[in-house]
């Protein structure tokens, strides 16, 4: 039996927002959501990004949502409130990270 291991990262292509459209640039980041670790060209961006909404404790969504932001490394939730403050999310689940200086990041 030929069993597919999961995929365990997830390759995220951030778009900025309309608003935000001439402020921040289409960035690509990998993120383990069982370890936490973040890699890619943009993940120091996006960890500070993290960081600063995580010392507030909890965040607000569109939706009048409050997520708490005890582990928003390893809380898909928590991760994506964050960043949709933001950025549009597409996610893709992935086997690994790819090279982030690849020029195809499909």
């Amino acid at each position: 039996m030929n069993e597919k291991k999961p995929l365990e990262w997830i390759r995220m292509q951030l778009y900025p927002l309309p608003h935000l459209e001439n402020k921040l640039d289409v960035i690509v980041v990998f993120w383990n959501p069982e370890t936490g670790e973040m890699r890619g060209e943009g993940a120091q961006l996006v960890k500070s990004l993290v960081d600063s909404y995580a010392e507030k404790g909890a965040i607000t969504t569109s939706k009048g949502e409050i997520i708490q932001l005890d582990d928003p490394y390893r809380n898909t939730a928590a991760l994506s409130a964050i960043l949709s403050q933001q950025y549009w999310i597409s996610p893709q689940p992935v086997e690994a990270p790819e090279d982030p200086n690849a020029k195809n990041l499909q």
